[in-house]
């Protein structure tokens, strides 16, 4: 029997906005890697390792289940001193996604937050995506940016079940969309700037007018979007902004015609 717990949930990773207290010995200067381990001929495990330059930790991975696609969160129990390696086990047959490391002891307020995402299915046509946020720490909800794969914008949904460390929550977007980008809303809100997601896609009118356009948006603070815009047939560089909004709003900012975006930044206001 694996040593470890599992916290079942139904994508990099600490979580923008979401501080943690100095006093706190945070490991640093961590590597991870995964790795199939097989045992005999048709058991294998997804198998997480990280290392450390400073600090005391152990290890936390995500898991999938191969077969339903299903993603969960599982905790080691081996408490390390840097530069030790520590490692965890997924179950039998299941793939590890990502490994972090686990300050210990915990540290205070929402940290250690990562997210992923995935495919959920009814039927033979019916499909959406969904996120899931998990935390080793405090109290959080889901935020998922989602893509709406046949007309190719984004929108954000903010999920209403607040959870406690360490539960995973999920959110799932609209029929037949993607789940992109997944974060922990802290709650109560974190201050300042903060919790922001950036993002950039093509928009076309007609069959030849084209431009990029860019989008910030942050749970808390004011802010606007900053784009990084580029003249494909001169090869100008120049920026553009959006106009400037308060969290949880978003701003949405576009290139002029014709150009591409390179970059997308929240800029404080």
């Amino acid at each position: 029997m694996k040593r470890c717990f599992l916290v079942f949930v139904a994508a990099v990773l600490g979580m923008a906005g979401l501080s943690s207290p100095a006093s706190a010995a945070a490991p640093t200067g961590c590597t991870t890697s995964v790795q199939w381990v097989q045992q005999g001929n048709n058991y294998w495990d997804g198998l997480g390792s990280v290392q450390c330059t400073s600090g005391r930790y152990l290890a936390k991975e995500i898991c999938i289940n191969n077969q339903t696609g299903s993603g969960y969160v599982l905790y080691g129990t081996q408490v390390v001193n840097a530069p030790a390696t520590t490692t965890v086990l997924c179950y039998m047959g299941n793939s590890a996604r990502a490994v972090y490391a686990v300050t210990d002891p915990p540290e205070a307020g929402v940290t250690g937050c990562v997210g992923w995402s995935e495919w959920v299915s009814q039927g033979s046509n019916l499909f959406w995506g969904r996120g899931q946020a998990q935390c080793d720490t405090g109290r959080y909800r889901a935020k998922v940016l989602c893509r709406n794969e046949q007309s190719g914008d984004y929108y954000i949904l903010f999920g209403y079940q607040t959870v406690t460390a360490p539960a995973a929550v999920s959110l799932t977007c609209n029929t037949g969309n993607t789940a992109q980008t997944v974060q922990a809303v802290a709650d109560p809100p974190a201050a300042g700037l903060a919790g922001c997601m950036t993002w950039s896609a093509w928009i076309v009118q007609g069959s030849s007018l084209y431009y990029g356009r860019g989008s910030a948006q942050c749970d808390s603070g004011r802010f606007q979007a900053r784009l990084a815009c580029h003249n494909v047939q001169t090869g100008q560089d120049y920026v553009a902004y959006g106009p400037v909004v308060t969290g949880p709003a978003t701003s949405v900012g576009e290139c002029q015609y014709g150009n591409s975006v390179t970059a997308v930044t929240a800029q404080a206001a």
